[in-house]
């Protein structure tokens, strides 16, 4: 047993994180305000589009973009069946009914032969997840939903910087939406962002997130246009993830660095292999990824070995509120019996991917 503790993952904040949270507190200022108008601008920015609206988390982004498109109760939304449960749980939060789906058993993003089969008259929309940074069949995806008058929303919560075929994620349907909490390429403990290139969606999204005020003023006197919620997010906490935009572009090319490493150190390793390959250019892995034929025996070797690493999630059809038998659902079965995130820390180094690479190929001997 190695003496070498490798994370998994681990959060890098440093000086300019500090200076920014100072400002707003020297301020005097903490609430939603001009730091947060300035994270909405820059994520817009990154992801190609006109507008940002930032949310309490990208749960509640997803949410109010679900509204915000009309989406409401009686009306069913697919959603892929591997995704973390916010992207479910979201659908619910808009009123609506989560209508699962298997996933492309490569890529692991949402299936479009299966979204076309599961189309029927509740259908209203479609969450497509950029699974750990990976674009969807967004040409066919857009396709399918406009031949149907499906409205597309894009959970892009891993895949900040990442882009396929020229756009970046988050760019593609009504809506895309990023988030901000732990495990994120940028994270400040939590919080979201929807971006659109649409200025009645932005407004409407807007309305949503803070109670549809659209003016200031003393509060007796404020007019409220529509229903909205308190889904805003304060200065303080967008002073966290606005001061780590500038080091994305860093962040994102380490990650490119990290999965080449591991490519490159375990292409040879018995019962090993790479999901998505072969990558798409500008595509950027949030968390490095492999298969692994004996998972239970490659975990357990990294635990015995100071290797920290984490499972795929758990199929959605498996949690209670989504319960359904496994028959409709292979290639989220399969990826969930052999997906396995490796170390992927932002500070890991050629020399601990190394190790974890050797740990890899005495597992699979």
């Amino acid at each position: 047993m190695s003496d070498e503790t490798i994370p998994w993952w681990e959060p890098r904040l440093g000086a300019p994180v500090r200076d920014a949270v100072q400002q707003v507190l020297d301020d005097d200022y903490i609430n939603d305000g001009p730091v947060t108008r300035a994270l909405e601008a820059r994520i817009a920015e990154i992801a190609g589009v006109e507008y940002g609206v930032a949310t309490s988390s990208c749960t509640t982004a997803l949410a109010i973009s679900l509204i915000a498109a009309g989406v409401g109760h009686g009306d069913e939304v697919i959603v892929p069946d591997i995704t973390f449960i916010a992207t479910a749980s979201a659908v619910k939060l808009a009123g609506a009914e989560v209508k699962l789906v298997d996933v492309d058993a490569a890529r692991l993003t949402i299936s479009v032969e299966r979204v076309i089969a599961a189309v029927g008259p509740a259908t209203k929309a479609v969450i497509a997840v950029d699974f750990n940074g990976r674009a969807a069949d967004y040409a066919a995806l857009e396709d399918v939903c406009q031949e149907r008058g499906l409205v597309l929303i894009c959970d892009s919560a891993e895949a900040l910087g990442s882009r396929c075929d020229g756009r970046a994620m988050g760019s593609y349907g009504a809506a895309g939406c990023f988030s901000f909490s732990a495990h994120k390429i940028v994270f400040a403990g939590q919080g979201g962002v929807a971006v659109t290139d649409d200025a009645a969606f932005h407004a409407r999204l807007r309305d949503l997130r803070d109670h549809a005020r659209r003016e200031e003023g003393p509060f007796r006197d404020v007019m409220y246009a529509s229903v909205g919620f308190n889904f805003k997010y304060p200065n303080l906490l967008a002073a966290v993830a606005v001061a780590q935009l500038d080091e994305l572009d860093e962040r994102l090319s380490h990650a490119k660095t990290r999965d080449r490493w591991y490519r490159e150190l375990l292409h040879d390793c018995p019962g090993v292999s790479f999901p998505g390959e072969p990558q798409k250019e500008g595509e950027a892995c949030l968390w490095a990824d492999i298969f692994a034929d004996d998972q239970e025996t490659l975990i357990k070797a990294f635990g015995d070995n100071g290797i920290g690493f984490r499972r795929f999630f758990l199929p959605l059809h498996r949690q209670d509120p989504y319960r359904q038998p496994d028959d409709a659902f292979p290639n989220a079965i399969e990826a969930w019996k052999k997906g396995v995130w490796l170390p992927c820390a932002l500070s890991l180094t050629h020399g601990q991917a190394q190790r974890v690479a050797e740990i890899c190929h005495q597992a699979g001997e």
